[in-house]
């Protein structure tokens, strides 16, 4: 076994949901777990220090969390690492280009500018591999997989990425590509003409299909089924989420400052995430 799951944990329900996910995925990648706990600084209250008896008091917590799924679980490894610090920077210690760390997030009833900087996006926006963020889990029966391609290195890495997962599933890989006239909404500017407009959906049509291609040759006994979609790339893919058990997404991250965010597209999915997500960085091996 490989420590390759790696679950952001604080005994919370939307921990406890990440962790039920991340079990069923390791058991079936015969991967173990590692529950990482951070006390965290940021939330303390005023005046409140770390102490020698909280963090005992985390590590008993933990450690008892660890035993409840390892026997649970067929003897499942599930080890633990608790420690004080800011949690987004103690977890980010943990991301490698071959591991996925995992992260539970709250359903969304606030105004989506309210997760801007949620936990899961300023992971994913920092990873070296792949971060998971569960809001819930998928639907009984679920088995499909959904993952956005745009013709970019790392949308490929994620159509690779979430073949895997749908092998896993044994379910569908379902390619989904978005495309937009070009110039719309711009009275001042003269709109393509018909053909052109035949022209470049063809030209996206090609995008599409040679990414299926590459999956199908190697993943000859898949079912891989593609989506051309004329929509904002967000919402093309929202549209397909309704029986998927899993949304996959790359993103280019940035470089300097703006590496605090992630490339529009993922983050916006992330806003408005329904399903367990991943978010597959550039460095990610699969």
């Amino acid at each position: 076994m490989t420590d390759r799951t790696i679950v952001g944990w604080d005994g919370s329900p939307e921990a406890g949901v990440a962790l039920d996910w991340a079990v069923g995925r390791a058991k079936a990648e015969h991967e173990s777990i590692v529950l990482v706990d951070i006390e965290d600084l940021d939330a303390l209250a005023p005046g409140q220090v770390v102490t020698d008896e909280l963090v005992a008091r985390r590590h008993l917590a933990a450690d008892a969390e660890a035993q409840r799924v390892s026997d649970a679980n067929g003897g499942l490894r599930v080890s633990t690492h608790v420690m004080a610090g800011l949690r987004l920077d103690e977890l980010q210690r943990f991301s490698r280009t071959d591991n996925l760390i995992v992260v539970g997030t709250g359903r969304r009833h606030w105004p989506h500018v309210r997760y801007d900087w949620s936990l899961g996006a300023r992971l994913a926006a920092h990873a070296r591999g792949a971060v998971a963020i569960v809001p819930e889990p998928p639907g009984a029966g679920r088995t499909t997989v959904v993952v956005g391609v745009d013709g970019s290195d790392v949308s490929l890495k994620a159509a690779r990425f979430a073949a895997r997962e749908a092998r896993r599933l044994g379910g569908e890989l379902r390619l989904v590509h978005a495309w937009l006239d070009p110039l719309v909404g711009i009275p001042e500017v003269q709109q393509p003409d018909g053909r052109f407009a035949v022209d470049l959906e063809s030209a996206h049509d090609a995008i599409l299909q040679s990414v299926v291609r590459t999956v199908r040759a190697a993943n000859p006994d898949l079912r891989v089924t593609a989506a051309l979609v004329r929509d904002d790339p967000r919402h093309a893919v929202l549209s397909h989420l309704d029986d998927a058990a899993l949304l996959v997404v790359g993103t280019e991250q940035a470089r300097g400052l703006d590496r605090m965010v992630l490339g529009s597209v993922s983050h916006a999915l992330i806003l408005a995430i329904r399903v367990p997500t991943i978010v597959v960085a550039p460095e990610c091996l699969i």
